[in-house]
């Protein structure tokens, strides 16, 4: 399938030379150039935004699980988003070096 070029789009100014349509290649390139890249290439973007996050897994009972995939399907996201506020709920709201921890092993 051909995918229009931004120059099918536009005539000419003169169809008869083929120079006039050159100068509109250019002219169209010069304004469409938007702006640079900030990486690279994918790789480097990759390296750069896991850089930038921390990734934490973890391992809990499957109806925990259960719970927290019908919390993120009733609120139309995902369970990593639901998880993410669940913990910024809790480190904000609890103080937890001072009271530690709810359900270990040293309650």
């Amino acid at each position: 399938m051909h995918q229009p070029d931004l120059l099918d789009c536009v005539p000419p100014a003169d169809s008869g030379s083929s120079g006039s349509l050159a100068a509109l290649g250019e002219s169209v390139r010069e304004v469409r150039s938007g702006r640079r890249a900030i990486h690279a290439d994918s790789a480097a973007r990759v390296r750069a935004h896991r850089a930038a996050k921390a990734r934490i897994d973890f391992t809990d009972d499957p109806k925990i699980k259960q719970t927290i995939s019908e919390i993120a399907d009733g609120l139309g996201c995902s369970e990593a988003d639901v998880l993410r506020s669940f913990t910024r709920f809790a480190l904000t709201n609890r103080n937890w070096k001072q009271v530690g921890l709810y359900g270990s092993k040293g309650l």
